[in-house]
């Protein structure tokens, strides 16, 4: 939750030293300059990431993402590692290769979970192995470290 500024209750506002910003949205962000607040640079496309994947898959069009597929995952990715480690009220470290919490069984639970079939990963999140189905090895960092 926000602090309500220009009715977002829902976002992330980041303070600058000349105004603020206000991102409600995947497609939606405003400015706002000054101790009036006039309205600075802003950006609202309109639609949402799921729509634009869809959009995407039926026109066979990988072109036309917001976002390609694994920047997406890496995104999601660092949000769910920063909520892992506010969930259990410490500190974790994640070894991007593996994309596992280092030796911390109760913290990888919260790296994917069963699927219902017929809706499966195959080779993916549950693989023989040990690893996901995608690699955080392209971050350029061996390890990520959180605090809770």
């Amino acid at each position: 939750y926000t602090n309500d500024e220009k009715g977002a209750k829902v976002g992330v506002l980041f303070y600058g030293s000349e105004g603020y910003m206000v991102i409600d949205s995947y497609s939606h962000y405003q400015t706002y300059l000054g101790k009036d607040e006039e309205m600075g640079p802003g950006r609202d496309e309109g639609g949402d990431h799921f729509g634009n994947f869809i959009a995407a898959v039926r026109a066979h069009d990988p072109s036309i993402l917001h976002a390609e597929c694994e920047e997406g995952h890496l995104s999601a990715a660092l949000a769910h590692i920063g909520l892992a480690s506010a969930k259990l009220g410490r500190s974790l470290e994640f070894d991007p290769e593996r994309e596992k919490f280092v030796n911390d069984a109760e913290a990888n639970q919260f790296i994917t979970r069963v699927y219902r079939k017929p809706f499966v990963v195959p080779g993916g999140a549950a693989s023989d192995d040990g690893r996901m189905s995608n690699s955080y090895a392209s971050s350029g960092s061996n390890r990520w470290s959180t605090s809770g």
